[in-house]
């Protein structure tokens, strides 16, 4: 695999931080964000006979409800912190946040588990953008742009600037007809190319994580080791 050098790996993950802190000091924008998801969430109304037999609510379909309420819950309960002096304040209810965020952000990509009628990746991808957006609150840039490059992986769609939930600035940034041509890009096919360089970019940060991390802690290790010889 061919990786970028370390300064362009950080720069990618200032770059993503960056915005993504811009959206939390931008209340207007957040709640925009929060108004878009919860209409990518609406699931199709069931059909006419299913409405017929509503009364008979299986065990499945409440697993499904209570899939979606804890999504739906923890958009809610999501309340950046406002400066330092709040940030002591408000790491519990992140934590909250994230915690509640853990299952709709494992659903199984394909499917409809959530919800009859709504794609599981739409639900796993909001689950990652919000799990991006409490990570840059909490200061953890590389994790934060790990969740973000997850829901991208996922849901493309949802996720690309616009219509979906990203700055435009930030997915113009990362995702621009450069980088989906590299990613092999035609005509009708950019939401796979977007996948495949959201895909890349993680893989990048992983290198930047495990493997360059990896090498001045082993040099210290053995620094350690002959010292203590």
């Amino acid at each position: 695999m061919a990786v970028p050098p370390r300064t362009s790996i950080l720069s990618l993950i200032s770059f993503l931080h960056h915005h993504l802190r811009a959206l939390l000091a931008d209340p207007a924008a957040l709640l925009a964000v929060r108004h878009r998801c919860a209409a990518l969430l609406e699931p199709p109304p069931p059909p006419l006979s299913n409405r017929r037999n509503n009364n008979h609510h299986s065990s499945s379909d409440q697993a499904e409800d209570d899939v979606l309420a804890a999504l739906h819950g923890a958009i809610d309960a999501f309340h950046p912190p406002s400066g330092d002096d709040a940030f002591d304040a408000s790491s519990c209810c992140l934590a909250g946040v994230e915690d509640a965020l853990q299952a709709p952000a494992l659903l199984p990509e394909h499917g409809e588990a959530a919800a009859p009628g709504l794609d599981n990746r739409r639900v796993a991808a909001c689950a990652y953008f919000y799990l991006a957006l409490v990570r840059c609150a909490q200061g953890d840039a590389w994790q934060s742009a790990m969740h973000f490059l997850q829901a991208v992986a996922v849901c493309p769609l949802l996720v690309a600037g616009g219509e979906g939930l990203a700055p435009r600035a930030l997915w113009e940034g990362l995702f621009d007809e450069g980088v989906l041509a590299r990613a092999g890009a035609v005509a009708g096919e950019e939401e796979d190319a977007a996948r495949r360089a959201a895909r890349r970019y993680k893989d990048w940060l992983m290198y930047y994580k495990v493997v360059a991390d990896a090498v001045p802690n082993a040099a210290a290790t053995a620094g350690a080791g002959s010292d203590d010889g």
